[in-house]
């Protein structure tokens, strides 16, 4: 007969595993300013110097930095000329608007990598269990009945 396992060692086996994931899912919700990233463009106001159709092309805005007035495009149309406006800069001669850029980090991809790891987790732990499960002795099936011949 079989000695059976001790229950220590799955609540160990259990505490290894939660405390990866955890460890994991720390690692992967650390601000990305902490891990190196750089920060994100800041917005500056700027007016609306040309304006430009919808159909036709874009509108020009005008910001001042560091006291040097500086001229770009604006990625949108349809603005009033003289009207202010919060931009980013997102190319060399192309700004959008500060209301239309994504605003915290991407959290998408970071919550991709943690499923993918916990679900990397989940199928080392079902692996473990697959190969170290005790071996169950086969159902005993009974022996068929030979017919009685007739005396």
């Amino acid at each position: 007969m079989a000695v059976p396992r001790s229950p220590d060692r799955w609540v160990f086996i259990l505490l290894v595993v939660g405390l990866v994931g955890i460890g994991v899912a720390v690692a992967l919700l650390v601000p990305a300013k902490v891990l190196g990233a750089e920060a994100p463009p800041r917005p500056v106001t700027a007016t609306v110097v040309e304006t430009g159709s919808c159909g036709q092309g874009t509108d020009k805005v005008e910001w001042d930095a560091n006291g040097e007035k500086k001229q770009a495009r604006l990625d949108g149309c349809g603005h009033r000329k003289g009207e202010t406006l919060e931009v980013v800069n997102t190319g060399k001669d192309m700004v959008s608007s500060a209301a239309s850029v994504p605003a915290g980090p991407p959290v998408g991809r970071r919550l991709t990598a943690l499923l993918l790891c916990l679900a990397a987790l989940a199928g080392g732990f079902y692996a473990f269990l697959f190969r170290y499960a005790p071996l169950r002795a086969p159902a005993v099936l009974p022996t068929p009945r030979r017919a009685e011949s007739p005396s």
